[in-house]
């Protein structure tokens, strides 16, 4: 069984960094794994357009697996792509629904 610090250093080399799409660019600066029970709580401080957040995305319950001795790298790939969907869906939806707002808070 996998510990968060080592779920985190599986994402990290696909979450860290300029994130791109056709109307937005982030930058995670950080990122951490929060364990709790059967799921997990990736919270990540991303930049941008001079703004710092603090977005905090639910795993679900088949990224689960990461947490299973050592996942095959196509896993890892397939999970941090979904919740790099998810941090740009968060981005476009922050300011039109409640749901999304609370994903995040700005931080500086």
């Amino acid at each position: 069984m996998a510990t968060a610090e080592q779920v985190r250093d599986l994402l990290v080399p696909h979450l860290m960094g300029q994130l791109d799409d056709t109307q937005a660019e982030l930058d995670v600066t950080a990122l951490d794994v929060v364990e709790s029970g059967r799921s997990f709580t990736l919270v990540l401080e991303v930049t941008a357009y001079r703004q710092r957040w603090r977005v905090r995305l639910d795993s679900d319950r088949s990224a689960m697996a990461l947490f299973n001795g050592t996942p095959p790298h196509h896993l890892v790939r397939a999970v941090a792509a979904e919740f790099c969907i998810r941090l740009f869906e968060w981005w476009h939806t922050k300011n039109a629904e409640k749901q999304s707002a609370r994903l995040g808070e700005r931080i500086d």
